[in-house]
């Protein structure tokens, strides 16, 4: 009964995740194609280049407290701890670092060009100083969260769509984006009463989280290294429209990565309850589900992704995106790569402590994004950084999964695999045959969405590796 119990929670949390995250993929879905027509390159590659520079002061002023903070969270609440305590002495460390990352920022910002839009994005830095989501993911409330930041996004969906109309739009953009970030973090401090006490913290108390959570801080740095670094890059040697390439590129991907990895939020104080009760081998026998299940959804999505690619940019970004038909397939292997390095170290190394290893990996990322940027980008350019980010991202994913399999008895299921592989692959080809001849608009994507589900559906059914199928039948009996 306890089991079925968690699992409804699990599944509850796991709702309103989706929730929110279906959200934040449908939005983008919408407005991208409008803001990219609006703005153009030029105006989508200033935003994203500023962008990419706040985020480094982003980062400092978390230090991996949202990582930190939801793990700590989570073990203190499943051992009936003073909950309140440590909640208050993470946010007096979180405020005294954002205000010095801040001042920081501004003095910095001074000596670049488009200051006005740096001065902007220094609201999402004021955000985090305000950031409590990680406290109800550690208390597994999902809930609150996911609805508010539904309805910030739903507010700016709206005001975008009315309000960006072309280049001169820009400002506004930056400003809607920027206010949208701190309001769904200042409103998430109307529910906190409910939960915790104001206790008064000294303040050397608080500094005692700085080391633990510095170790959350190191891969972040390095993750920020080969991602965020790549846009800044691009901005300073080729220009700010290469980054709207880029960052559209990526984007479309992401869209799937999205949906694919909400599971391992849900599951990240999960586990790390069960840890704390001593549940090792429940937190392998899960991950392995989930680990087969989340490869049945993203290898047929990568070859999705390859489907329906160069039927999708004309009509979705635009003609002058057109370029990016050349990037999206490289890119698309990201769709399987990443969500199983996210699974390896949200499902288990963060929530076991072995944060050594997930250090390990996201150091090894940055190292090779990095030298690869410096060998390739002066040789091929754009193109050097898209595959440094390539490389990067197959390393971090291949050191966490091997370290994943010396440590536990888990394994992958070849035969499972197979199937999916091949399902996909048969899903590619045939649906790729029947829609060539169509031109690029939204209802020939839709028909191939429409040929291609099906298909992989009735192949995996036929091969006899079919998750969803198993798990509606096992459903039935228990009912």
């Amino acid at each position: 009964m306890e089991g079925i119990i968690e699992l409804k929670h699990v599944l509850k949390n796991f709702g309103y995740q989706s929730l929110f995250q279906l959200t934040k993929i449908i939005m983008p879905i919408i407005t991208v194609p409008i803001v990219s027509k609006a703005l153009g390159p030029g105006g989508l590659g200033i935003f994203n280049y500023t962008n990419s520079i706040t985020q480094y002061f982003v980062l400092v002023a978390s230090l991996g407290i949202s990582m930190y903070g939801n793990r700590e969270i989570a073990l203190v609440y499943n051992r009936k701890e003073n909950i309140s305590k440590t909640f208050w002495e993470i946010c007096l460390l979180k405020a005294v670092l954002t205000c010095i990352t801040l001042l920081v920022f501004l003095l910095f910002t001074t000596f670049l060009g488009n200051k006005i839009y740096f001065y902007i994005q220094s609201l999402t830095i004021i955000a985090v100083m305000f950031d409590i989501s990680w406290f109800f993911m550690g208390i597994e409330d999902f809930r609150k969260t996911s609805m508010i930041n539904l309805g910030i996004q739903f507010v700016t969906f709206i005001l975008i769509i009315f309000l960006i109309k072309d280049s001169s739009d820009t400002i506004l953009y930056v400003l809607l984006q920027s206010v949208g970030t701190l309001l769904s973090q200042l409103l998430t401090w109307l529910f906190i009463h409910k939960h915790i006490n104001f206790k008064k913290v000294a303040f050397l108390d608080s500094f005692r989280h700085i080391r633990s959570s510095f170790e959350f801080f190191i891969p972040q740095v390095a993750i920020l290294l080969y991602t965020n670094l790549n846009k800044t890059l691009l901005g300073v040697f080729i220009g700010s429209t290469a980054v709207g390439y880029y960052t559209n590129s990526l984007t479309i991907n992401t869209v799937f990565i999205t949906v694919i990895t909400t599971l391992d939020m849900v599951l990240l104080p999960h586990m790390s309850g069960l840890y704390a009760k001593g549940n090792i081998n429940k937190m392998v026998d899960i991950i392995d589900k989930t680990i087969h299940l989340q490869l049945y959804f993203s290898v047929p999505a990568m070859f999705g992704m390859l489907t329906v690619y160069d039927k999708l940019v004309p009509w979705f970004f635009g003609k002058e995106f057109l370029f990016i038909n050349k990037v999206i397939p490289l890119f698309s292997i990201l769709i399987v790569v990443m969500p199983l390095g996210m699974s390896i170290s949200r499902q288990y190394l963060i929530p076991i402590g072995k944060v050594k290893i997930y250090n390990k990996s996201v150091l090894i990322g940055a190292v090779i994004n990095i030298l690869s940027n410096l060998i390739l980008l002066p040789w091929i350019g754009f193109f050097g950084v898209v595959f440094s980010n390539l490389l990067a991202e197959i390393f971090v994913t291949v050191v966490r999964t091997k370290s994943f399999l010396n440590q536990t008895n888990f394994s992958f299921k070849k035969k499972n695999l197979l199937v999916i592989f091949c399902s996909s692959i048969i899903m590619w080809f045939v649906t790729r045959i029947i829609t060539n001849g169509m031109s690029p608009t939204f209802l020939t994507n839709l028909i191939q969405v429409s040929i291609a589900v099906p298909i992989y559906f009735l192949l995996t059914s036929l091969f006899g590796y079919n998750p969803i199928l198993s798990g509606l039948g096992k459903w039935k009996k228990e009912n």
